[in-house]
């Protein structure tokens, strides 16, 4: 049962990790990448030397 409980929780975390690498392969396809659209302070500040 132990086993069971351990091998699932696995599965999840790995599912997980696959899942969350995959979104960033897709957003870097379209150009931008996932902590673009956070609006993090140094993108705020990244922003602000361009203008």
């Amino acid at each position: 049962m132990q086993l069971l409980i351990n091998l699932l929780i696995t599965a999840a975390i790995i599912g997980l990790a696959g899942w969350e690498i995959f979104h960033h392969l897709q957003k870097a396809r379209q150009g931008n990448c996932p902590a673009c659209d956070c609006g993090c302070a140094l993108k705020r500040q990244a922003t602000r030397k361009q203008h």
